[in-house]
């Protein structure tokens, strides 16, 4: 298992609006022209002003660079729909649930079923902070199966469904698709080929300002090896382990 904190809330839940504006943030105004040439050819936002109702909407996400992790997209979970996305959550094999908005949900219902509760919230509209897109890969890396280059072995692992981190803002139309992006970005996905590759499955994802970022990305920069080559969660643990078994043994040495 990871061994990154993750939280969880049993208290009142702050009220969330169930209605998402779209409004101009969508628009390629404040890109640089480049991009926004580039833009032009992806499939495009709804425009129609006003609000878009929330639905029971979700999107597995599969990196076509790796069949060793998916991501499944979807608008924020109540106590009330829980029961839905959880038959949903199962069937996609989820591992864990990453909320970037505030908890509209008990966590509980989710870890009783074992699938990890993640609580990374961040402004709605805006890109995520530094630690929760280290946090996020760091998950992703812990995930992610590495396939073996047997070609018997090979066969075995392409009858079992790859872990799926489901990942959720409000609508899943921003925060929720923008981290999933990175993912991809760091699997070595072009960074705007990301843009097209979620907004052709799901419509309407990321801003201007989303998109932008996702434009001047660095791939390596936050998290320094390549997704999928670093040490998976039960080695990591069993390194972190045996290194304090050393550090123990040591410490005893030294008082005798």
């Amino acid at each position: 298992m990871s061994t990154m904190s993750s939280s969880s809330s049993s208290s009142t839940h702050t009220p969330v609006s169930m209605f998402r504006s779209v409004s101009a943030e969508s628009s390629t105004s404040a890109i640089n022209p480049s991009t926004a040439a580039r833009l032009q050819r992806l499939p495009t936002p709804p425009r129609s002003p006003g609000l878009v109702p929330l639905g029971r909407q979700l999107t597995l996400i599969e990196p076509p660079m790796t069949k060793g992790i998916r991501f499944l997209i979807l608008d924020c979970p109540t106590d009330s729909t829980l029961p839905f996305y959880l038959a949903e959550l199962k069937r996609n094999n989820v591992t864990d649930v990453v909320r970037c908005c505030e908890p509209t949900y008990r966590a509980e219902t989710l870890q009783n079923e074992g699938i990890t509760v993640h609580d990374w919230p961040f402004r709605d509209g805006a890109v995520p902070p530094v630690n929760i897109i280290k946090n996020w890969l760091l998950l992703v890396d812990t995930r992610i199966v590495r396939r073996s280059s047997s070609p018997s072995a090979s066969e075995e692992e392409e009858e079992v469904a790859p872990p799926t981190i489901a990942v959720h803002c409000v609508a899943g139309l921003g925060r929720a698709p923008i981290l999933v992006a990175i993912a991809m970005i760091e699997l070595g996905m072009a960074n705007l080929d990301t843009v097209e590759f979620i907004r052709r499955r799901r419509r309407g994802c990321f801003n201007s300002n989303q998109i932008q970022y996702i434009d001047g990305y660095k791939r390596g920069k936050i998290l320094k090896h390549t997704l999928g080559s670093g040490p998976s969660g039960s080695n990591s643990g069993s390194s972190a382990a045996s290194g304090l078994k050393s550090g123990l043994s040591k410490m005893f040495r030294l008082k005798a």
